[in-house]
């Protein structure tokens, strides 16, 4: 194997695909990343037990010149860290019990590398469950719910978003048990599936620097998902295990609807998480007031007390005084993109139904908090 790329460019996909690369693993080798020249280009390749990416740079581009054909693994750490150290062009070449020589200028470095046979090989997703949409699209949904996925729960199931396709729809749902995000949107696909996807996996979708109008290619399988954007496929594998059925928890009828300014009320709820106190899980109260206004209040021993009223844009009811998780609900808040949010609300023992005052497709729950 030898080539010639351009030392900021290569930089850029290696300090990429290390993020994914497992540190520590049974499988040394996947501490490497697989690094395969053609005449087509270089393919690099890196991964752990559970997400690989994959990503192209072709050879139809004056940043690579490929000399001739091969394939090594090399320790994604220390190759990362020294690209990020060397200068213009990078020549790049593997000599015997597979050295890697590493040419930039003046300056040579060797690195011992791992037999490239000797990487996993990559699961083949061949399906006919094909979807695409845009980039920009999928990654606004998975924003809108990838916070309430659950941390470290004793269901792994709810450690993932799950992903549904259902009558020409694409519909994401996130749960902990405590809160619950759900987002649909259109799509051209006719197929009737649901998956749960690794949060980590979703994670790399959001950190894709590729245009947002680029078409975004998910190929469902049994136990995988391939994501291709551009010159990169991702191949995740699923969450196995029964999610529970989210679709019930949503409630129909409501005591009272409010609608308040998105921007002021985060800024309330911001400030009373300031003396709410963690160890009474940054309880803030909300309460109708005589007036027609809502209170934000929170209190702590330690810290003290903070109070407001802020203007209701539009109310039925006259119903509302409930305690939540401040940072809950604050995360609730950030997650809507519209001027004004608005509160369905059920009981102050029931769960609150928070969604963009103008769009049906976005709802989430939030259960109450006890004060006593």
């Amino acid at each position: 194997m030898k080539f010639t790329i351009d030392g900021s460019l290569l930089s850029t996909v290696i300090s990429e695909l290390h993020k994914v690369c497992a540190s520590r693993s049974v499988i040394p080798i996947l501490s490497g990343i697989k690094i395969e020249a053609s005449n087509e280009g270089l393919k690099l390749t890196g991964g752990n037990s559970e997400l690989f990416i994959e990503t192209t740079i072709p050879t139809n581009t004056d940043s690579l010149k490929v000399l001739e054909g091969g394939s090594v693994v090399i320790q994604s750490k220390y190759f990362s860290e020294l690209l990020k150290k060397l200068p213009a062009k990078v020549h790049i070449q593997s000599g015997s019990n597979n050295e890697i020589v590493i040419k930039s200028g003046e300056i040579v470095t060797k690195i011992p590398g791992f037999d490239a046979n000797e990487y996993p090989k990559l699961p083949d997703v061949n399906s006919q469950q094909i979807v695409k949409l845009r980039l920009g699209i999928l990654k606004d949904t998975i924003k809108q719910t990838l916070f309430a996925v659950a941390k470290n729960d004793a269901k792994p199931v709810l450690e993932g978003v799950r992903i549904e396709l259902a009558k020409g729809k694409l519909i994401c749902v996130a749960t902990d048990s405590n809160r619950l995000a759900r987002c649909e949107v259109n799509v051209s696909s006719d197929l009737t599936e649901a998956i749960v996807v690794p949060k980590a996996s979703l994670l790399e979708v959001l950190s894709s620097k590729e245009n947002d109008n680029t078409i975004i290619e998910i190929t469902l399988g049994n136990r995988f998902l391939t994501m291709k954007i551009g010159s990169t496929k991702m191949i995740s594998a699923l969450i196995e295990g029964n999610y529970p059925n989210t679709e019930t928890l949503i409630p129909t009828a409501y005591i009272s609807t409010i609608t308040m300014n998105r921007k002021n009320l985060l800024a309330g709820i911001e400030r009373a998480c300031i003396f709410s106190g963690a160890l009474k899980h940054n309880n803030v109260h909300l309460k109708l007031s005589e007036n027609g206004s809502m209170k934000i209040a929170s209190s702590s021993t330690e810290i003290g007390m903070i109070e407001e009223s802020q203007k209701i844009v539009e109310m039925q009811g006259n119903d509302f005084d409930i305690t939540l998780d401040g940072k809950y609900l604050a995360e609730a808040i950030k997650a809507i993109h519209e001027e004004d949010v608005t509160f369905q609300y059920n009981g102050s023992m029931r769960p609150i139904l928070i969604r963009p005052a103008q769009s049906r497709s976005y709802v989430q729950l939030i259960s109450p908090r006890r004060t006593h």
